[in-house]
């Protein structure tokens, strides 16, 4: 959550604002003194989102640089999980909302910016950033090798297989997936989450 919230209360309600003050604007008017000052407020409150996130990314990545040798990630098509979900007038999309919703909070989190990120400091201190395909990482029971897209939901993964059965967090399993997908061990370089300033930590992250 970059922003508190109280803060994001307020970006709602000056958004509200900024569409009332557009409603009364006649097309092709220039913009109001009174609209422009609510669209610098916007501004103003996006930016300050945007430089916590990337102060908690440079942050990140340089603790994971400066701890592992090899960092693996998914070798994700942001670009392509970002498509508008719209469609045309004679075939349209589905679940539009949901699916705008989701592409806004995969551009908050600026995955792309962290893995590029990743890859220059890993690249300085002499290590790399391993990319894995994604594809089943998250429905694939890493200790069985089972795959089931119905095992996993937003938190937890069980495993469909009557013999396995394991059970524990989603994001855990996908993890180790994606570990087990190099095939190579991971050395350290030092504890992780020494050297972080509490100060700089964005409102209410972990």
């Amino acid at each position: 959550p970059w922003l508190s919230d109280g803060e994001k209360q307020h970006l709602r309600r000056l958004e509200k604002k900024s569409a009332r003050q557009r409603r009364t604007r006649h097309r092709g008017e220039p913009a109001w003194h009174r609209l422009a000052r609510t669209y610098d407020q916007i501004a103003r409150l996006r930016a300050t989102a945007k430089r916590r996130a990337v102060d908690w990314q440079h942050q990140t990545t340089t603790e994971l640089a400066g701890t592992f040798s090899v960092v693996v990630v998914e070798d994700l098509k942001v670009t392509n999980m970002v498509r508008s979900a719209t469609g045309t007038v004679d075939n349209p999309g589905v679940n539009v909302a949901q699916k705008a919703g989701l592409n806004r909070s995969i551009a908050g989190e600026a995955w792309g910016r962290t893995v590029t990120l990743l890859e220059y400091k890993t690249s300085d201190r002499g290590g790399q950033v391993v990319k894995v395909p994604a594809r089943g990482t998250s429905q694939t029971c890493h200790q069985c090798g089972h795959r089931d897209p119905a095992a996993r939901d937003q938190i937890r993964y069980a495993c469909a297989n009557p013999a396995c059965g394991w059970t524990g967090h989603a994001d855990t399993n996908a993890a180790i997936n994606i570990n087990n997908a190099v095939g190579m061990p991971v050395s350290g370089r030092g504890d992780l989450g020494t050297a972080r300033s509490a100060k700089r930590q964005p409102p209410r992250a972990a």
